[in-house]
Order: structure tokens, then C-alpha cells, then sequence
């Protein structure tokens, strides 16, 4: 509905009086101090905590032969996720033997130069060689055997690949024929479901109101209430072209909830001693000065310059201007500096 206000007679103060037409378009509201708690509303989604997924991929090539789990299966610790037939692993395990035997041997060849050097019929120039080449039977005996290792159970060129952590398949991209290798798409994903945490992505503008401990209510479509939580620790850098920070937080009860589930999180800011309006009390004057309308008799009333704080949830902090007690425009500030600009 549109309104004009009728023609006035403006103050030395710059208050204006407004007609009794207008009088229902107005709602006046005595400030007070108060412990204000502003909530900060974001955007933010379900994903599982660091640790809480585990990638198992192939560490040589490889065809894979045989898949033990679907996409959902739960596993433990050890449990056969695929098994594939690799050349290079039944090089790697004849490998680790042939420098096991060649370790083996050259600590028999270093013992016997040490006994016939305590006989005195030893030469030192074949004591050193022999004792230079256990060394490097040593090292490469390392090598091998880290390498065979990676290849898990199995012998000859079966490989047997296991589930690292107990938890959920979320992904299964191994199937029957397929060759493996290092460095592709893992062949499954394990999670664990019940380490699971919110990331909230919190503008910049409200993410001075955020801090670790804060209460959270995070809103889920599947839920039909709300999951209370607590922010475990906020992001140090902005990302995207919003301009955002992730807050983690970590929820009570996380019963029917899944990874990549959307939501969004209800953050309280810690609360305070201070004067809130709502945003539509304060106006905006050439872009830096706010202001607002404070009733000094009746039907008038005079404009008041405030300084404001953060604004949050449609809440605007009010840092001075204003006591406690002043009648304060709350709804129809718009309309009353309306009739004050017909009368300049």
C-alpha cells in the first residue's frame, strides 16, 4: 500500500509529527539492556571427521579377480575387500626372498672373516669387504620387505587387499576384470558413520559472532527437530567468492544421519549486556550514518544518530545513541523519514 504523508510544519529538533492516519502504520517499542543472544544462520552440510574415511587403493598393477564387499556392507579391521592377481607383486616377493638369502648369507660370510681374524689367519681387506656388503644386504633387504609389505597377505601374485579401519563401504569402484595401479581412483572407500560433524559455511561479515564451544541447532530435512551441537573450531581462511569460513561442529546424536546430507546450522553468539533493534528500525543516511526514530510526545517524533555493532538474524546491535527506557521506532521508520524529507 502506498502513503503520503500530508504537508507539516518541520522542528529545530527534526522531529516530525505524523497524522493519526499514519498512527497504525507505526510500532514503538521501549528500549532496554538485556542478555542479547544474536544467532547466525549458514548453509552447511554433513561429512565425515579427518580419519573417519579411508581410501584403499592398489600399490602395483594389477587385474582384480575377485570383490568381496558391495557399496553399504559393514566391515572390520582385516576384513577381504579384493583380491587381485599382480606380476610385479610375485616379483616383489621373490625380490624381498632373494635379498632375505643374500642377508643371510653375508652375515654368515662377515662371522666367519671375524673368527679367522681372531685367529690371526684373517685377512682385513676381505673382513671390510664382507662387512661393507651385509650393510648393503641390509639396505636392500628394507627396501624389499617394505615393499612386499605393502602387497599384504597372499603369496606369488595374489594380492589380498583389507580394510584398514572398521566401518561402512560408501564407495566400490573395483569390479571383476578390471586392471588396477597406483595412483587411479581408489577401488573403495570406507567410512565410519558414527564420525560424522557438521561444516557450517559462515559469511564473512557474521563469523566474528562465532566461537569454539557456541551451542548449534542444526535443521536436517530428514529430522523433525533440530540436532543440538557444539562448534569445535573455526576456519582460518575465507574461501569461495562469498567470502565464507567453515566452522566444524560436532553433533549430540547423529542416528539416521549420512555424510553429504545438506542442512543448516542455528549458531548463538555469546551473549551480552547491549540494546538489539531490528534491522528495519535503523535506517541508513548518505550511506554512513544510522539512524533511528525515537518518540518525544504524542504522534512525534525526532530522528537519533546511533552507532551500531554486527548485525545477525535480522538484529542490529546498538553500541550508543540511545538509553534505556527511549520509545524507539520498530516498524514504519521508513514512512516517518518519508514525511521528514517533504518537509525540507
Amino acid at each position: 500500500m502506498s502513503f503520503t504523508p500530508p504537508p507539516s510544519t518541520p522542528r529545530p529538533d527534526g522531529a516530525v509529527r505524523i497524522s493519526a492516519s499514519s498512527r497504525p502504520y507505526v510500532v514503538v517499542q521501549p528500549i532496554a539492556v538485556g542478555a542479547a543472544a544474536p544467532v547466525v544462520r549458514a548453509p552447511a552440510k554433513i561429512a565425515f571427521r579427518d580419519g573417519a574415511v579411508s581410501q584403499v587403493n592398489m600399490p602395483v598393477v594389477g587385474r582384480v579377480t575377485q570383490v568381496h564387499v558391495k557399496t553399504g556392507d559393514k566391515v572390520k579391521v582385516g576384513d577381504p575387500l579384493v583380491t587381485l592377481s599382480s606380476p610385479e607383486a610375485a616379483a616383489a616377493r621373490a625380490q624381498s626372498a632373494a635379498a632375505s638369502a643374500e642377508h643371510e648369507a653375508a652375515t654368515k660370510e662377515l662371522a666367519r672373516q671375524d673368527t679367522m681374524a681372531k685367529s690371526g689367519v684373517g685377512v682385513d681387506s676381505e673382513r671390510v669387504s664382507a662387512n661393507a656388503k651385509l650393510r648393503q644386504s641390509e639396505a636392500e633387504l628394507a627396501r624389499a620387505q617394505t615393499t612386499a609389505a605393502l602387497l599384504g597377505g597372499g603369496g606369488g601374485p595374489v594380492v589380498v587387499l583389507r580394510a584398514p579401519i572398521e566401518g561402512t563401504v560408501i564407495t566400490r569402484r573395483a569390479t571383476v576384470g578390471a586392471v588396477a595401479q597406483p595412483g587411479g581412483d581408489p577401488l573403495i572407500e570406507i567410512g565410519n558413520p558414527t564420525a560424522l560433524w557438521v561444516i557450517a559455511e559462515v559469511f564473512e561479515r557474521d563469523i566474528g559472532q562465532v566461537h569454539e564451544g557456541a551451542e548449534v541447532e542444526v535443521e536436517l530435512s530428514t529430522q523433525t527437530q533440530p540436532v543440538k551441537g557444539k562448534v569445535m573450531s573455526i576456519g582460518s581462511a575465507l574461501t569461495g567468492s562469498l567470502r565464507t569460513a567453515p566452522v566444524f561442529i560436532q553433533l549430540e546424536e547423529a542416528d539416521g544421519i549420512r555424510s553429504g546430507m545438506f542442512a543448516r546450522a542455528a549458531i548463538k553468539a555469546p551473549a551480552g549486556q547491549s540494546m538489539v533493534l531490528p534491522a528495519e528500525a535503523v535506517l541508513v543516511k548518505d550511506g554512513k550514518t544510522y539512524v533511528v526514530y525515537v518518540k518525544t510526545g504524542d504522534d512525534l517524533f525526532a530522528p537519533r544518530a546511533v552507532q551500531v555493532g554486527p548485525s545477525v538474524d535480522g538484529k542490529v546491535q546498538i553500541l550508543s545513541g540511545l538509553n534505556p527506557g527511549d520509545q524507539v521506532v520498530v516498524k514504519g521508520a521508513l514512512l516517518i523519514d518519508n514525511a521528514a524529507e517533504q518537509l525540507l
